[in-house]
């Protein structure tokens, strides 16, 4: 398995968009001309959230014995993973599972933020006790062993139809998953802080009786 460097975002970066939901960024991203919205992939568990930069993760699957058991290099992923790290899983969305409870246990005791799988997840209810942030296209429980071929970690992948490179800030919350391409962050961030600014005041002066269409009309602001 080829294994390549990644460059991290400024933390100051990452931790701007704590606070910053998935459909601020998405207006934005809409105002630059991005289309950044990972489809078809869910929280295991509604009300998960996570931010953090990426670690991808290329694999290749087929039926039950297809590959050997060390070619499922999990523990290898997570030793190298930094703490505060995402790891994003492109599978080609196969109904196999590439995480489960075991590596969940040892991902949180790492400080890894969470897991993004354009592919399956199993043993949900364990990460729902954990409290581990895990989103995947599905849910079940075929087993990765000799199945799942990890072949590079830090490469360029696809995760729900969107190009997702190392680096590269992830924002996931109950209405979706947004990859942000690092070069765009401090701009975004920028102008997401802006927007959240205007709806606050937008919100403030409903509060004081101006009406919703009034708002509107005079920010722009849906």
């Amino acid at each position: 398995m080829e294994i390549k460097p990644v460059e991290r975002p400024a933390k100051e970066i990452i931790e701007g968009f704590e606070s910053i939901g998935t459909s601020t960024i998405s207006d934005i991203l809409d105002q630059i001309g991005l289309d950044c919205l990972v489809s078809g992939v869910r929280a295991v568990r509604r009300g998960f959230r996570l931010v953090g930069p990426v670690l991808t993760v290329k694999e290749i699957s087929g039926p039950l014995g297809t590959y050997k058991t060390e070619d499922f290099q999990m523990g290898k992923l997570i030793d190298m993973a930094q703490p505060g790290d995402v790891l994003v899983f492109d599978n080609s969305g196969k109904e196999i599972s590439t995480w489960g409870g075991l590596a969940s246990t040892a991902a949180k005791e790492k400080g890894i933020k969470g897991v993004i799988i354009d592919g399956g997840s199993r043993d949900a209810d364990e990460v729902v006790e954990l409290d581990f942030p895990v989103f995947s296209r599905h849910i079940t429980p075929r087993a990765a062993r000799t199945r799942i071929k990890m072949i590079e970690i830090n490469g360029v992948i696809q995760c729900g139809g969107i190009r997702v490179r190392p680096g590269d800030i992830v924002v996931a919350d109950p209405t979706g998953i947004i990859i942000i391409p690092k070069e765009k962050a401090e701009e975004v961030l920028e102008k997401a802080r802006a927007m959240e600014a205007g709806e606050k005041q937008f919100v403030e002066e409903l509060k004081k009786g101006k009406t919703f269409d009034e708002m509107h009309r005079k920010t722009g602001t849906l």
